[in-house]
């Protein structure tokens, strides 16, 4: 699990051969490592043997799964490793903590049993799972900060707020004007009583949409047909804190819902 995360974190593209000889050799060292301080040695050496072993473990379970491009490389990719490493652990004993559960820690996790072991790791991973997805969420949101927008749609004295992102690819124009296109699911919130049978069979007159269209549209697929219609108005705040207020725009209706980061395609020509 920590290898996966760490390999698809940093796109290593690791062979699961590979990955599953690295997940062996780390159990081995897992169950070995505990024995070794049954040993009466110093206990300051015996603390430090062990701490180097810990760490020679990682190394040696990074160069298995992947040769590395450069020794930068795979340092980032050791740390990053050993960081998913604390934070699993940090979870478990988190869920432990919460459950109220006697603990001790020599060497080797000891309590009751009166839980499975593997419903901690399970809950860690999910745990680690979601807190994979934010990052990535907000990395997006980070490096796309300028390109998203707050949009409003408002049409039949309903309003629905939106987050746009301004597409490069949004080429798509009618009378010369480049146009926002939405997803189905903002259709749905701006008309909720919208008769999408009639859309169906082309009886575009008695839909419930103004100055409703199929237009046809050029994309990598060839060309395809496009619903586009009128709102009463479109609002769009810049980065600027500046408000872009038109009335009676056309839109256009995507045969998808975007990718859940954002819910409209914006064109350039609206900052112009």
């Amino acid at each position: 699990i920590l290898l996966y995360f760490t390999s698809y974190t940093l796109k290593l593209n690791v062979k699961k051969s590979l990955c599953f000889l690295s997940s062996l050799f780390g159990t081995v060292g897992a169950i070995v490592f505990p024995f070794i301080t049954l040993f009466k040695t110093n206990y300051q050496l015996n603390n430090f043997l062990m701490f180097c072993l810990k760490l020679l473990l990682g190394f040696v379970m990074v160069l298995i799964i992947k040769k590395q491009k450069s020794v930068k490389q795979y340092f980032v990719t050791y740390f990053l490793f050993i960081t998913y490493t604390f934070l699993l652990g940090g979870v478990c004993f988190g869920f432990l903590y919460l459950l109220n559960l006697q603990t001790t820690f020599s060497g080797v996790l000891l309590f009751g049993f009166e839980i499975p072991v593997g419903l901690f790791v399970l809950l860690a991973v999910c745990y680690l799972k979601i807190l994979f997805l934010l990052v990535k969420n907000v990395k997006h949101k980070t490096t796309f900060h300028n390109f998203y927008y707050d949009v409003k749609l408002k049409s039949n004295n309903k309003s629905v707020q939106i987050t746009g992102f301004l597409d490069s690819g949004n080429q798509v124009q009618i009378c010369n004007g480049g146009i926002v296109i939405i997803g189905y699911k903002t259709l749905s919130k701006l008309y909720p009583n919208l008769n999408y049978q009639n859309i169906i069979i082309g009886d575009l007159k008695n839909c419930g949409l103004k100055n409703a269209e199929f237009i046809n549209v050029t994309n990598s697929g060839g060309i395809t047909k496009m619903l586009t219609f009128t709102i009463d108005e479109l609002q769009v705040v810049t980065n600027q804190e500046q408000i872009v207020t038109l009335k009676e725009y056309k839109v256009g209706l995507a045969k998808t819902n975007f990718n859940g980061r954002y819910d409209c395609l914006l064109n350039a020509e609206l900052f112009v």
